[in-house]
């Protein structure tokens, strides 16, 4: 019925930014020696800690996603999605992603808006809650992070205009987001280890005076 009334008038997605804007990440471009690292991620439909389905298909998406926000930071000499490269990374980076909502409220605010053919808008919002593990490379988890956001999606002719916000670039937006809050948790903990080749290189110079 959401979908429904989806194409009867009109649909557009918004971030709701229930945590901080992530903004620049912290410069390592003075950095030769970055750390690898191979990603694995999942992503579920329910709650953590409560019982989940892996949502399979939307895996390569993810992986797209995932891909261009650690591409775009600079933070890893290389990063892969593929096992056969893990024993070979510097540290291995689990990505849980839960899909919840209040599934109830949205078939509810479909009907009703759908029923009116969109005059009464209606709203229904997807709840995204990262869960973030970095392992090095015996294994030992080094540090864990969480942090949730959300998208609420409005339907109703009012918004037709608006309609160029999808919910795949809120969607886009809200993990990019959720991502670059971990990688600059990681930095500031010191919990990602980089070489400074031109700190090493001054060292003999030193130590010779």
């Amino acid at each position: 019925m959401l979908c429904a009334a989806a194409v009867l008038s009109g649909c557009a997605s918004f971030r709701n930014n229930e945590i901080a804007d992530a903004g620049a990440l912290p410069d390592v471009s003075g950095y030769q020696n970055k750390p690898s690292v191979f990603v694995e991620t999942h992503f579920f439909r329910g709650e953590p800690g409560a019982p989940v389905t892996e949502i399979l298909v939307i895996r390569d998406k993810i992986h797209e996603l995932v891909g261009k926000s650690l591409g775009d930071s600079g933070m890893f000499s290389r990063h892969s999605f593929d096992e056969a490269d893990k024993a070979a990374a510097d540290y291995t980076l689990r990505l849980d992603i839960y899909n919840h909502s209040n599934t109830g409220l949205a078939m509810a605010a479909g009907f009703i808006s759908g029923f009116t053919f969109g005059v009464i808008p209606a709203a229904a919002t997807d709840n995204y809650t990262l869960e973030a593990k970095l392992a090095d490379t015996s294994g030992a988890v080094v540090s864990k992070a969480t942090n949730k956001d959300s998208i609420t999606t409005w339907i109703g002719l009012v918004f037709i205009p608006a309609m160029a916000a999808t919910p795949e670039k809120a969607l886009t937006g809200t993990l990019d987001n959720q991502l670059k809050t971990v990688l600059k948790e990681l930095v500031a903990g010191g919990k990602l280890k980089y070489s400074d080749v031109m700190r090493r290189r001054a060292a003999p110079m030193f130590a010779g005076a």
